[in-house]
């Protein structure tokens, strides 16, 4: 069957005839006089195309009604071909406003032959519609997936900004040179290229350039020939070829030779490879590089090429700390105790908003990675997820970073005013030992030689809350 007609004309002689001759032509055809029947219809039959006139004698709704009840509350796709011998200039115009597929005058004019190539054509444009909304919603599931797979945390201004310069650059399909620490969300940043980039759907593929030893680099980045070593059994596509068209993720770009970068370096400037023991091939691959070295060492030359590292400086987005975030902490805290609560079903009772301070007292020098095994660590090793809980293992982490490096003497001795360092260190000194002491004033004020009521006043002028009930 090729498709499904339904008829709406009041001519019942008309419309044998025209059901007669679309029948032959292999489509099932039902034949209504007038709205209502058509609507009783129109819902279990679901037609490909609708055959109607203007002007139906006995119809409660005349045709250009239907139309526009079926632009106006019916969602569906459905192609509608009018055919009238009566209609004036402007009805014709308010046919085509509607939305009808198309427009054919009955009388001396009418061609059966021109009739049944319209409704082919319009059966054909439906379904090429059809398929093209399938792919679209496809697509949307798709991109669905990555956003819930890598989700882009964050509300602080420094984020927005990241998030701003790499919409961007994925938006004019440019490269992108991912910088910033350890565990500050690289992968992550680099799928948010990829969902906003019109390659979206396209192969993407991740690298870890670490983990490629110096002899097998080039063969998999570029593919060889069978034969052109010693263990080239066969012939291999590079992943820069299986990307072609696509997106390539290059993770710690900098530790790669300096002759692998030179031919990257070629690949973005002439967009071809040099397979190896084979020929230059044509790709058109779009790359994301990414580095925890900070720019200084990557402009030595004996890291990364000059030419290179000029060739893509111009895309550098350089990814925050975790210390630098501000409240993004707290957002990025509850995201991974959400989700590692459903996984160890793990009762929680924590108010999130008063470990703010505790949080950023630390400086996660893991970033983002160290706090997510932070809290797996939690729901792992607790069978209650609470304030205090959460604050005495804070208070572990931070003493074992409190003091060990030159850096924690430094933050104090680069303040030149005595007062503004001695109220830094105070500071510092109290909250170590509020945590030392599960955040509780009474111990830790007998822990440290003073009144408790003198450490409720110096915690008031230093903004200390211990997210926890008055004791």
């Amino acid at each position: 069957m090729n498709g499904k007609v339904i008829i709406l004309e009041d001519d019942v002689v008309l419309a044998q005839s025209i059901t007669s001759i679309i029948q032959r032509k292999n489509y099932e055809v039902l034949h209504t006089t007038n709205s209502d029947a058509f609507f009783n219809e129109l819902r279990n039959f679901k037609p490909d195309v609708i055959l109607m006139d203007v002007f139906l004698i006995g119809s409660r709704l005349n045709g250009l009604q239907v139309l526009r009840y079926l632009r106006d509350n019916l969602d569906l796709n459905y192609k509608v071909i009018v055919i009238s011998g009566e209609a004036t200039s402007a009805q014709v115009a308010e046919i085509r406003e509607l939305g009808a597929y198309h427009f054919i005058e009955k009388g001396s004019s009418f061609n059966v032959n021109q009739l049944m190539l319209h409704i082919d054509n319009a059966v054909t444009l439906k379904r090429q519609e059809e398929e093209h909304i399938g792919l679209q919603i496809e697509f949307i599931n798709l991109k669905k997936q990555f956003t819930r797979s890598f989700p882009f945390i964050g509300d602080s201004d420094v984020i927005k900004d990241v998030r701003s310069q790499i919409v961007k650059l994925a938006e004019v399909d440019e490269d992108m040179f991912l910088i910033g620490e350890t565990g500050t969300g690289k992968e992550v940043a680099a799928n948010y290229y990829y969902i906003n980039s019109r390659r979206f759907g396209k192969t993407f593929r991740t690298v870890n350039c670490s983990a490629l030893t110096e002899t097998i680099i080039e063969s998999e980045l570029f593919g060889h020939v069978k034969g052109s070593f010693t263990d080239a059994d066969r012939n291999k596509t590079g992943i820069f070829e299986e990307c072609s068209t696509g997106l390539l993720f290059l993770d710690e770009v900098s530790n790669l030779s300096l002759k692998a970068q030179a031919k990257i370096l070629r690949s973005i400037e002439n967009k071809e490879i040099q397979v190896v023991g084979g020929n230059m091939k044509k790709v058109d691959t779009r790359l994301i590089f990414a580095s925890n070295a900070d720019l200084t060492t990557l402009s030595d030359a004996t890291v990364m090429r000059k030419d290179l590292f000029y060739r893509i400086e111009g895309t550098i987005v350089e990814l925050p700390p975790l210390r630098e975030r501000g409240s993004d902490i707290l957002l990025l805290f509850s995201y991974f105790l959400s989700n590692y609560s459903s996984q160890y079903n793990i009762y929680d009772q924590m108010d999130l908003r008063a470990l703010k301070d505790a949080l950023l007292e630390y400086s996660w020098p893991g970033n983002i990675r160290e706090l997510k095994n932070f809290c797996k660590f939690l729901m792992i090793n607790e069978r209650e997820i609470t304030n205090a809980v959460i604050l005495k293992h804070l208070s572990h982490k931070l003493s074992n970073s409190f003091g060990k490096s030159e850096e924690g003497l430094d933050k104090y001795l680069n303040i030149r005013n005595l007062k503004d360092s001695a109220s830094a260190f105070e500071r510092d000194y109290i909250l170590h030992y509020l945590h030392e002491n599960d955040m509780r004033v009474s111990s830790t004020a007998k822990a440290i030689g003073i009144e408790r009521t003198t450490l409720y006043k110096k915690m008031k002028l230093f903004g200390i809350t211990t997210g926890l009930e008055e004791e």
